[in-house]
């Protein structure tokens, strides 16, 4: 490395005092260590202890419990919200020793993940102003992943692993940060997987494969257990298509011929790093039978291989672009333990209904299969106050003090219950059932004030507080009263807190904009006129030719961050999908419709299904870009004749 000269070193200095970017003549010949031989260099670019320390913790809100979840029990989680987040909570767990897998082994054993290739597109507004970008790209994209990357790897056990599902577009520069993170020495296999025949065009070969990069937490204690055998090609590019192939009791597979003759076929070698036998094929392909209408939906016997090589039963397996949850629906088949996580409504509810409807064989065939319980969770975009009146104690008390940073702790004071520890200060968390008045603030002070230093919390629904103070001084005391979601909402006014936002299209499914900090979620404002209709123009929708038919006159979001999205036309701009599931049981949503904004506004804000099969309940539920939703349930007779 040369050295510098006196003139460039004050060059150097001025630069930086004058907080303008170092000349690339300069930049490599500073003097620095670091712990690699090489690195990618990109603008934006932070140091991996920045983003491990400065990433908000986010508590997890349990929204709707599927099965009986015991307290102090595994439980599988699919999460709602930004993944960056989500992935420093599921670390804080991991911390508290609360993510062990059968051998005892704290963290995740396998990961998979299959992010959002890296593609840029604007949204514009109703007068073609630019509205807001829904992909990133470039450096900015690699950050975005190398940022979730560092929080996968920390979360890993030692004998743990990840596989990282990528195309042509950033494979080479997410190989270097792969090697950045986990060590080069880490690094397993390069898997090829060949897709479905693309169209064929000039100018360059047709792109027929996908990458996996493989990596090992540690090479030396990796768990790895693949003994499959794979077809023989020539065999399963037709067989497997036409559904030829067939098992017979000893587990040899055969192709029956239609004159009844039997031709079993030879097995391949042991799999190896290039997957012909499974395509990452088109998201209509007959050879993915398990097809949810998710465009970017990754076929379960990929996961299948993956999850059957990397871990074991009971093993803990974390998806974070979970999508339609293939990775979630395997692992139930495998007897995995699973964690999916996804900033879409859509893959949401694709994920709560794929989970509910599960068969035991891998492309959802054969007998039904009852998945073990599992918790849906919102994480930082919460429900209000009056959800949280409703948790259980436990749920909302652990919740609560997440929410407020406080740390959980229970002890008494003057034989008086509290709860946690905030700034050093005890903290209490107040019933939801109770009310919060002077009478109880004087009570407490008499029975508790001479043990306290100086002040103390007190948590509580702001539906519950009986007096509009944010703080009770009594004597030297001071009692601060920290209302959900009031005393938040405070917080987040006063912070630049990012929404994630919602697709407007099918096409723009992965989003990939971080949703930054944490926010409680306000209904949109919408009134609809609900009518029978028959099938006419561009409502050609369904079976029947009876329609049901949804008219959105108006719809407009609310907001309360310190820096709203503006919308010329909220009704145009702010919408995102209308969901529905035309047979509500009254528990959970089964959604068996989406309409996403391009398509109602191309049908005049009309949103039509068949009325074939609906039930006398039909559940409603209206989102707009900012992930905020609208539920309404109607009745079959609210939808009047025309």
């Amino acid at each position: 490395m040369s050295k510098l000269t006196k003139q460039q070193k004050e060059e150097i200095i001025k630069k930086i005092q004058e907080d303008k970017p170092i000349p690339d003549e300069y930049r490599f010949l500073i003097p620095f260590e670091t712990e690699r031989e090489y690195e990618l260099i990109y603008a934006g670019k932070e140091r991996k202890e920045d983003i491990l320390a400065d990433t908000l913790s986010v508590p997890f809100q349990p929204i709707k419990k599927f099965g009986e979840v015991k307290e102090g029990e595994w439980h599988n989680m699919l999460i709602f919200g930004d993944n960056l987040q989500a992935l420093k909570h599921l670390l804080k767990l991991k911390e508290q020793g609360k993510l062990r897998n059968p051998d005892g082994r704290n963290g995740v054993k396998l990961v998979y993940i299959d992010p959002p290739f890296a593609t840029k597109q604007e949204f514009r507004g109703a007068k073609g102003e630019k509205a807001y970008q829904d992909k990133i790209a470039g450096a900015e994209f690699l950050e975005f992943l190398r940022k979730r990357l560092i929080f996968l790897k920390e979360l890993l056990t030692e004998d743990g692993s990840i596989y990282v599902h990528l195309d042509w577009k950033m494979g080479h520069y997410i190989k270097i940060i792969l090697d950045e993170l986990f060590d080069k020495n880490n690094f397993v296999n390069e898997i090829i997987i060949k897709k479905e025949a693309g169209q064929r065009v000039d100018g360059y070969f047709p792109r027929k494969h996908d990458t996996i990069f493989f990596y090992a937490s540690n090479i030396e204690s990796l768990t790895f257990n693949s003994k499959e055998k794979s077809l023989r090609e020539e065999y399963s590019e037709l067989a497997v298509k036409m559904h030829f192939i067939h098992t017979d009791k000893q587990g040899r597979r055969y192709r029956l011929y239609p004159s009844g003759k039997k031709f079993y076929l030879d097995e391949g070698k042991l799999v190896d790093d290039v997957w012909t036998d499974i395509k990452t094929q088109s998201a209509t392909s007959p050879i993915m039978p398990e097809y949810t209408g998710f465009p970017t939906q990754k076929s379960e016997r990929l996961l299948n291989r993956i999850i059957s090589a990397s871990s074991n039963e009971g093993d803990i397996v974390l998806d974070c672009f979970a999508g339609s949850g293939t990775t979630g629906a395997v692992a139930e088949k495998l007897k995995r333990k699973w964690i999916m996580i996804d900033s879409s409504k859509l893959a949401i509810y694709t994920m709560q209904k794929r989970m509910l409807n599960l068969k035991k064989e891998i492309g959802n065939k054969g007998k039904v299969l009852k998945p073990k319980p599992f918790v849906l969770y919102n994480a930082g975009l919460y429900l209000d106050s009056g959800f949280i009146e409703k948790m259980d104690e436990a749920d909302y008390r652990k919740f609560v003090l997440e929410l407020f940073s406080a740390e959980p702790s229970e002890y008494k004071i003057k034989g008086v219950e509290f709860h946690g520890i905030l700034n050093n200060r005890p903290v209490m968390v107040f019933s939801q059932k109770d009310f919060l008045t002077y009478e109880f603030i004087d009570d407490l002070h008499k029975t508790v004030g001479s043990g306290l230093k100086d002040e103390m919390y007190i948590i509580a629904p702001m539906s519950v507080v009986r007096f509009n103070e944010d703080y009770i001084d009594k004597g030297k005391i001071r009692y601060h009263i920290l209302k959900v979601p009031y005393s938040i909402i405070q917080k987040i006014l006063e912070k630049n807190f990012i929404r994630g936002l919602q697709p407007l299209s099918k096409t723009n499914i992965n989003q990939t904009i971080e949703s930054v900090g944490f926010d409680f979620i306000y209904p949109p404002k919408v009134e609809c006129e609900y009518y029978c209709g028959k099938k006419q123009g561009q409502l050609e929708i369904g079976e029947s030719a009876d329609q049901l038919v949804i008219k959105i006159k108006k719809f407009e979001p609310v907001q309360i961050s310190k820096n709203p999205v503006e919308f010329k036309d909220s009704k145009k701009e702010a919408l995102s999908m209308v969901m529905i599931d035309k047979n509500y049981d009254g528990k959970v949503f089964d959604m068996d419709y989406c309409f996403f904004n391009d398509e109602i506004i191309k049908n005049d804000f009309k949103v039509a299904f068949s009325a074939e099969k609906a039930g006398p309940k039909i559940m409603i539920i209206y989102l707009d870009v900012l992930g905020n939703e609208k539920v309404e349930v109607k009745d079959i007779k609210d939808f009047k004749k025309k």
